[in-house]
């Protein structure tokens, strides 16, 4: 199974992949959420024959939604649309942090935290 893993950001949206038979999280790349956005997922989820898109829910720490995770939750509607295979939602609290622990460029942060939602699910 090809699996994209999503950090959906405001300005920049991190991404990371694992390929079937690999159990591994591999960093992809950072893209904007700009107007191209999802003819640039599109793309991405063609190129790489994607079967399943995780993606990261930003809940507080009592897990009640936030206005990101209201984003989040959009941005995921508007996927389902443009991509007919599985999509899930996952927790996603505190990657940004451990993500920066890792890195130094704010740049790589969206997709050192893509890369770890995806590590946490290929764990589980």
């Amino acid at each position: 199974m090809n699996i994209l893993a999503i950090d959906y950001g405001d300005t920049r949206i991190g991404l990371a992949h694992s390929y079937s038979g690999l159990n591994i999280a591999l960093p992809l790349k950072m893209i904007y959420n700009d107007k191209n956005l999802f003819n640039n997922l599109v793309s991405i989820i063609q190129e790489l024959e994607i079967d399943l898109i995780l993606v990261g829910l930003p809940l507080n720490l009592e897990s009640i939604d936030t206005i990101q995770t209201k984003k989040v939750r959009n941005f995921v509607d508007n996927l389902k649309n443009k991509f007919k295979g599985k999509v899930e939602l996952l927790d996603e609290r505190m990657t940004s942090a451990l993500a920066k622990k890792y890195l130094a460029k704010k740049s790589s942060i969206d997709v050192e935290s893509a890369r770890i939602i995806l590590e946490d699910w290929l764990s589980k």
